[in-house]
């Protein structure tokens, strides 16, 4: 994402949790999620918000990404052979995120 969309994604934080936003603020914030793409940082971030009262950092939206990512990979197993259960609302947020981009998910 780019420095105006790491921006808009703190301005989306800060309509939950009041935090402050500066110039600083949003370089640090890009140091640290600047690689990860808007849509998915977007979604990472809804995740966090309906699920924790934890404060936001940017270890929770990569952690999140991950989170969602995993989740598209379908069906999973364990080091045994048994099933994972799927990740329900990060799977949710990778549907949303192919609907966005027009693949059937």
């Amino acid at each position: 994402m780019n420095i105006q969309q790491t921006n808009q994604l703190l301005i989306r934080i800060q309509m939950i949790d009041n935090r402050q936003i500066g110039d600083s603020t949003v370089l640090a914030w890009h140091e640290l999620v600047g690689d990860l793409s808007y849509e998915h940082a977007l979604e990472a971030v809804k995740l966090h918000q309906r699920e924790s009262t934890a404060y936001l950092t940017p270890a929770h939206v990569r952690a999140n990404v991950e989170r969602i990512m995993l989740a598209g990979l379908g069906r999973r197993e364990d080091e045994y052979g048994n099933e994972i259960e799927a990740d329900r609302p990060a799977l949710a947020a990778w549907q949303r995120l192919q609907l966005q981009k027009g693949i059937s998910a």
